[in-house]
């Protein structure tokens, strides 16, 4: 499963339809920014491991990169400034001042463990207003007792053993003398004498005495065994606060609640707050927790992904979401694309056979060690990348960027390669697609959209049991992704050269630069191991001549 992403980390990864050279370079250069201090980065995959690439991973006991599928800009990577929101218990004058202080007409609401429950807006809040205050109406709306002192600024003295109001309100100056209220109602009374005293006669285990200056208390009974509350505030003040002290939980919206995960996308985000009434919403973690509230202007105010490419360095090769992430660097043996980059970076790209002979070059410059993991997954690379030593990309510095590794690496270099390979070039159980996807690149060359697989094996004659499935299989992919021609070379470094299959609508490609027929629907070249030095150039040149 792909892992949603942060922003504050740096990702490498290599392309599509990983190799090894891929999968290692990601992994070794990631340890080599490590060893120069950037610890904030992370290796990455865009595809699953092929089977000689999970051999080498075995060998060296190292872990595949994580996957990721997008660098789309995601909710992970908006700039938070806004966590406003309320339990079910606040009071509607908190949740109201809430609401006007903060963008949006709504607020999140949460439990214990702010998880999200439901929304509150201000249009629900006003209901509060035209409720009718009977005596009553605090314990109708099971009013917690912190709710009114924390409004009335009130101080306290004793206490009533309860949490939540459950008894009636009664002004002190309305009742008969000689009257009882039950324990749980509650006596508004102020600070006069007289009044206070009497307040103390009816019964009540909760008086709320106004009135009463900063700093002083008045006289209380010794016997009395109950909560007196304390407020500066005058009889009017608290009457309208206590009517503004009532939980808001009567008032929230439960019911298909609107929100947004961390890890969807700001482009989707955006076509649902289009076609939504809400203008406010909570953003919530894979646990439910709600972390922050977004707007549509929230949109505008978020950080793009910042990533290192290696092993290739063209778009349709690479990630989606590619244009909205900041490219730092770009680590490559490949040519040189299309990429364009909204900044300076660095980029770093040399005619060698493998992106780990370059890597390798960079731990030597800074003279660091390289560990044993990291120089068996470079050596590894090499091997695969220039088809142990065969390959014509092949130079002087990754055989002797091969030599250094292997030692280091503790192994015999032609003995180990020749395990590595026959290891990834066990076919039996793969599928006509898996065998024609597992390293297949799309190259634009000029009006023609051209795909160009590879698999490389030790059982070449075996492949050609599925020759028509493979050609019809390829055909099929070209319609899928509207593709002018695919070209499938089955590498054999035994046999010392390499098959191409050969399909699609513009085969003249195919015969322009190779001479291959159009009633052939393959054929054998020998001494032919690079795709990108033996075959695409020709392709390339095909192409601007037809």
């Amino acid at each position: 499963m792909s892992q949603p992403i942060q922003t504050a980390k740096t990702y490498v990864f290599g392309h599509q339809k990983p190799d090894t050279d891929s999968i290692c370079a990601a992994l070794a250069y990631t340890a080599y920014k490590k060893a120069v201090g950037d610890e904030n980065i992370v290796a990455c995959r865009l595809g699953p491991v092929n089977k000689e690439t999970q051999f080498v991973l075995d060998t060296f006991d190292v872990e595949a990169p994580q996957l990721i599928k997008s660098v789309k800009p995601q909710v992970s990577d908006i700039n938070f400034n806004n966590s406003a929101m309320v339990t079910e218990d606040a009071s509607v004058y908190k949740t109201m001042a809430l609401i006007i202080d903060n963008p949006g007409r709504s607020l999140p609401v949460v439990d214990a463990d702010q998880k999200l429950i439901g929304i509150v807006s201000l249009p629900d809040i006003m209901h509060a207003y035209t409720d009718s205050f009977t005596e009553d109406f605090l314990k109708r709306a099971e009013t917690p007792y912190q709710n009114i002192i924390d409004l009335l600024e009130a101080r306290v003295v004793g206490d009533n053993g309860a949490a939540v109001i459950t008894g009636n309100l009664y002004d002190n100056s309305q009742l008969a003398k000689d009257a009882m209220l039950r324990p749980e109602d509650i006596i508004l009374t102020t600070a006069n004498d007289g009044a206070l005293r009497q307040a103390f006669t009816f019964g009540s285990r909760t008086i709320i005495v106004s009135d009463t200056p900063a700093g002083t208390t008045p006289p209380i009974p010794r016997n009395y065994d109950g909560l007196v509350i304390l407020t500066h505030k005058r009889p009017f003040q608290v009457i309208r606060l206590l009517s503004q002290g009532i939980p808001i939980k009567r008032y929230i919206n439960r019911d298909a609640v609107e929100f947004f995960m961390l890890s969807e996308t700001l482009e989707d985000v955006k076509s649902n707050m289009v076609s939504s009434s809400h203008s406010r919403f909570p953003v919530v973690d894979e646990n439910g927790r709600v972390i922050a509230t977004i707007t549509k202007s929230s949109l505008i105010d978020f950080g793009r992904k910042r990533v290192i490419l290696v092993d290739h360095n063209e778009r349709t090769q690479s990630i989606a979401g590619l244009d909205d992430a900041e490219i730092a660097e770009v680590i490559d043996h490949h040519r040189i694309a299309e990429i364009a980059t909204a900044a300076p970076l660095y980029m770093r790209v040399e005619p060698v056979g493998c992106t780990c002979t370059i890597i390798t070059k960079m731990f030597n410059e800074k003279e660091l060690l390289i560990p044993k993991a990291i120089a068996g997954l470079l050596l590894s690379a090499i091997i695969s990348d220039t088809l142990l030593f065969n390959s014509p990309t092949c130079t002087d510095q990754d055989r002797a960027a091969a030599q250094q590794l292997g030692a280091i690496a503790g192994v015999n270099v032609k003995e180990y390669g020749r395990k590595m390979l026959i290891a990834g070039s066990n076919l039996s159980d793969m599928s006509v697609q898996q065998i024609i996807g597992a390293d297949r690149k799309i190259f634009t060359m000029g009006d023609y959209k051209v795909a160009v697989s590879q698999i490389n094996t030790g059982d070449y004659k075996a492949l050609f049991e599925h020759l028509q499935a493979l050609l019809d299989q390829m055909q099929a992919n070209c319609e899928a992704d509207d593709t002018d021609l695919a070209i499938l070379m089955v590498t054999d470094i035994v046999l010392g050269g390499s098959e191409l299959l050969v399909a699609g609508k513009h085969r003249e490609l195919a015969h322009e630069a190779f001479g291959i027929e159009d009633e052939d629907i393959s054929q054998f070249f020998p001494g032919m191991f690079s795709r990108k030095k033996q075959v695409v150039p020709p392709l390339m040149n095909a192409a601007a001549l037809l």
